[in-house]
């Protein structure tokens, strides 16, 4: 079981405070939630505002260098950029409450970046990397990742395929690793990648 907040505005009010809609998905196994996060993810690279954001993160950046576009997007989302009021500080990893995997889309993400709540987990910063990037036409996916001899995932982290005109090479954006930078995958274990076409 795992919980995405909705896109849009409030669905109540708590203390005057107003509270955000949550969608509960029931899924079969880990495979399909990986599924559903890339399905959010998709709704967030088609998303306008997460489109203009790709485009400002990445406006120094020379005309098809893909492997620079790449590194504008994933330094912004671990380290920050001022260029976007929502980034200026980058995305602080949080853990998921115990109850379950909560997923927040880039679009929501985003706007909760720039309320000053700018934090969330391995697979909320992986959709709003994989957005960010597929808005500009890169090829993406997020790619599971479990350790040898286990049964479970115990991670995901973006990936984008370049170059974009004929993709010959998945690189790993994970942004939640303090050691990582573009390319940089955790060792070679257990691994499912839902590709977003």
């Amino acid at each position: 079981r795992f919980y995405s907040q909705a896109r849009g505005g409030a669905s109540g009010t708590v203390h005057g405070q107003a509270t955000m809609r949550l969608k509960v998905y029931d899924v079969a196994n880990q495979k399909a939630a990986l599924r559903e996060l890339a399905k959010i993810a998709e709704r967030g690279m088609l998303d306008p505002n997460v489109r203009a954001t790709a485009i400002t993160l990445t406006r120094d950046v020379s005309a098809r260098d893909d492997v620079g576009e790449l590194n504008a997007i994933f330094n912004a989302v671990k380290h920050g950029d001022g260029r976007v009021q929502a980034l200026a500080r980058g995305v602080r990893y949080v853990a998921d409450p115990r109850a379950a995997d909560y997923f927040v889309g880039p679009a929501r993400l985003l706007g909760l970046c720039e309320k000053g709540a700018c934090a969330e987990d391995c697979d909320s910063q992986s959709a709003l990397v994989a957005a960010l990037a597929g808005a500009l036409g890169f090829v993406v996916g997020l790619r599971a990742y479990g350790h040898e001899g286990e049964d479970e995932y115990v991670h995901v982290y973006a990936v984008a395929m370049v170059p974009k005109r004929d993709p010959q090479e998945a690189l790993g954006l994970d942004t939640t690793v303090d050691e990582s930078s573009v390319g940089w995958e955790p060792p070679r274990a257990r691994a499912l990648t839902a590709w977003i076409h």
